[in-house]
């Protein structure tokens, strides 16, 4: 019965994993999207290359309201999927000290999502800019703790660490590009664009919501 009880505990998490990752992870999509067209109409000229995420959310009208209200909804979404991530890590071998090192990084680059988001450049530059270093660091240092746990454990697919360090190492890039854009040492026509590597970070972190709600379901 006890057996029985923990099967059905275990199996209950990993589908409840994988619904909110897969929910997370299409909002997010459905989110960007939206976002866009909002975005296009008055500029053209948009590109991943010459345009920051904050551009658009800093934009006054329905891009600055889709997009900075949809990502406040995000981002707790993102903790829930974080949440059930370590309880799935758990059921795999993961110890707690992980499990509260992810949930407590988590909530800073959490609460750095919600500084940035809720507050623009264009209102509160202060504010926002404090939130930045909450959720680049925070995101990068956790992807790196989840990436070597995950590479430990031999019932993971070497594929989800692999996404992990990309999505850290997409994000130690731009922040650091963000730097030499802001001592103006890169300018936004560069060849190697900070906006790139946002797009590319946020890419990633799509892809690892999916991924790893599909593959660790199976697991």
């Amino acid at each position: 019965m006890l057996v029985q009880d923990r099967t059905q505990s275990i199996l209950s998490i990993s589908k409840t994993f994988k619904a909110t990752c897969l929910v997370t992870g299409t909002f997010a999509l459905l989110l960007i999207v939206f976002t866009i067209a909002a975005y296009i109409p008055n500029h053209p000229e948009f590109s991943p290359f010459t345009t920051f995420l904050s551009d658009i959310g800093d934009t006054p009208g329905w891009p600055q309201v889709i997009f900075n209200s949809g990502t406040l909804i995000a981002a707790p979404l993102r903790y829930l999927v974080l949440m059930l991530f370590v309880l799935q890590m758990y059921q795999l071998g993961a110890g707690r000290t992980f499990g509260s090192a992810v949930l407590i990084i988590g909530a800073f680059a959490t609460l750095g999502t919600i500084l940035m988001t809720a507050v623009p450049s264009s209102v509160g530059p202060a504010v926002h800019k404090a939130g930045i270093p909450l959720y680049f660091f925070g995101v990068v240092t956790m992807q790196i703790i989840i990436g070597l746990k995950e590479w430990s454990l031999k019932n993971i697919p070497r594929v989800l660490p692999l996404i992990s360090f990309l999505l850290a190492g997409s994000y130690l890039v731009f922040f650091f590009l963000m730097i030499l854009y802001e001592l103006e040492v890169v300018s936004r026509p560069t060849a190697v664009s900070p906006m790139i590597w946002q797009w590319l970070g946020f890419s990633f972190s799509i892809l690892w919501v999916y991924d790893h709600g599909l593959i660790l379901e199976k697991k």
